[in-house]
């Protein structure tokens, strides 16, 4: 009876461990809320912060119509920020009035791939499947 019930733990733990989901590297998609009008302080101070990015870096801006930018910082003024969007196909330059935008990130060009996610997605079966062979030797021993 107890090899019985230790087959039966095995099994669960097995199923507990093939059914739980792995950890995704991609952000989740977040949708900011709609603003308005940014007060007068925090303008300036995202106008300051946005001139001092050199261009050429690629940067995320969050707009308040909840649409992001993706791009290359070509300029930016005090009225407003020229963005290079990254896309697949080439696009003109966008212009964002600076009213609109409420953040501003600077990206790291060595973004989450398809191969880092295929990676860590084969780790974590190796290491599952090898986690259940252990499972299963260890109760077949007893």
């Amino acid at each position: 009876m107890s090899t019985m019930i230790k087959q039966a733990g095995c099994l669960v733990v097995c199923v507990a461990i093939a059914a739980s989901g792995c950890a995704t590297t991609g952000n989740p998609r977040v949708t900011p809320a709609n603003m308005g009008q940014q007060p007068a302080a925090s303008r300036l101070a995202l106008v300051e912060y946005m001139q001092k990015l050199p261009a050429g870096t690629l940067v995320r801006v969050n707009r308040a119509g909840g649409h992001a930018v993706h791009g290359t910082l070509m300029k930016a003024t005090d009225q407003s920020v020229f963005v290079q969007p990254k896309t697949r196909l080439p696009e003109a330059i966008v212009e964002i009035p600076v009213d609109e935008i409420l953040t501003v990130t600077p990206s790291s060009k060595h973004g989450q791939g398809v191969g880092r996610a295929i990676a860590a997605g084969a780790a974590a079966g190796v290491g599952a499947t090898l986690a259940i062979f252990w499972i299963l030797f260890a109760a077949s021993v007893d």
